[in-house]
């Protein structure tokens, strides 16, 4: 899947290509919304079927790629992510093992712009995914994912969707207009496996390689607002569809995406040098809505930096805008 990026598509391609498993076992499609002559020649002459399609809604996007498809496992790879070359070759061995199976996730092992490894320092918990070293690869049987619940939420399943794997049956009836909705696929995948009548298999292997760049993370206002409201829809339908606890998660972590987008909203006024008063204004509301949350208080620097931030700006604004990596404090939420 490529959406307005050509730099790292045929690297992503090439690491499907390339996999154990024979190659015509594998139905190879790509979604972008570009036309490149060298990329479009490579993915010809490799047997790659591609859709071209501009549409900037990931969820339409991705469901008219896998309606193109016939296969009965989907797969997802982002264009700037990559696959071991044994990734497919373990997944079908896992869902062999557990014919109940229809969601799958590995883990993910970091890497920077040019594919190098990064050292393990720098990563993130939801890179981590430091639960799976205790408890082991992970399968809930479909009926046993209240009982999971507690070890599942120390996972990090709502993360990356290069590393999930789903049964296509998985997404049917009115999953299916809801999927054509979301900005934000990952965790809409999670929650179709949990509403499922199939198992949740929360791999501890490293299958993918997760690249970091400047261009893979989408910070601005304008994206956190549709990842807001993304995460409000994919609450209500958990409320609907899922077991109480899983529906509670997902209320918990829209709050949480809340509480994101307040500090961004924060950080993007001092940014772009708007008038002093307004970043004050937007912590007070934000404080507001900290009381109205108490469980979301604490003091470490994700809570209390954008406060300080639009502080600062309203004191001594020129300073405030020269500092540098008050929004790496921000996140929130993964």
């Amino acid at each position: 899947m490529a959406y307005r990026r050509t730099t790292f598509l045929r690297a992503a391609v090439e690491s499907v290509l390339s996999q154990t498993i024979p190659r015509e076992s594998v139905e190879v499609l790509v979604t972008k919304d570009f036309a490149s002559p060298a990329i479009d020649r490579f993915l010809a002459e490799n047997g790659v079927h591609a859709l071209l399609d501009d549409d900037p809604h990931i969820g339409p996007w991705m469901w008219r790629a896998i309606s193109a498809t016939r296969a009965p496992l989907v797969a997802f790879l982002d264009d700037d992510d990559l696959y071991t070359p044994d990734r497919l070759a373990h997944v079908l061995k896992v869902f062999r093992e557990h014919p109940a199976l229809g969601y799958y996730r590995n883990r993910v092992a970091p890497v920077d712009a040019g594919g190098a490894p990064l050292p393990a320092k720098f990563w993130g918990p939801h890179e981590v995914d430091g639960e799976l070293d205790r408890t082991g690869s992970l399968y809930t049987a479909p009926e046993a994912k209240v009982a999971a619940l507690t070890i599942v939420r120390q996972t990090h399943p709502l993360f990356n969707s290069s590393s999930i794997v789903i049964r296509r049956e998985i997404l049917s009836g009115e999953l299916v207009d809801h999927f054509r909705q979301v900005q934000n696929p990952d965790p809409f995948l999670f929650l179709a496996g949990v509403v499922s009548p199939y198992g949740l298999y929360l791999d501890r292997e490293r299958l993918t390689k997760y690249r970091r760049h400047p261009e893979n993370i989408t910070t601005s206002v304008w994206a956190s607002e549709h990842g807001f409201r993304d995460s409000q829809a994919l609450a209500d339908l958990a409320a609907r569809l899922a077991p109480p606890g899983y529906a509670l998660w997902f209320r918990e972590r829209s709050v949480n995406v809340h509480k994101y987008l307040w500090t961004k909203r924060i950080v993007e006024q001092v940014k772009n040098g708007g008038p002093r008063r307004r970043p004050a204004q937007l912590a007070v509301e934000y404080l507001r809505f900290l009381g109205q949350h108490p469980g979301l208080l604490d003091w470490d620097g994700s809570t209390w930096a954008a406060v300080g931030y639009a502080a600062g700006y309203l004191v001594a604004p020129s300073l405030t805008r020269r500092v540098r990596g008050t929004s790496s404090h921000l996140r929130t939420y993964e």
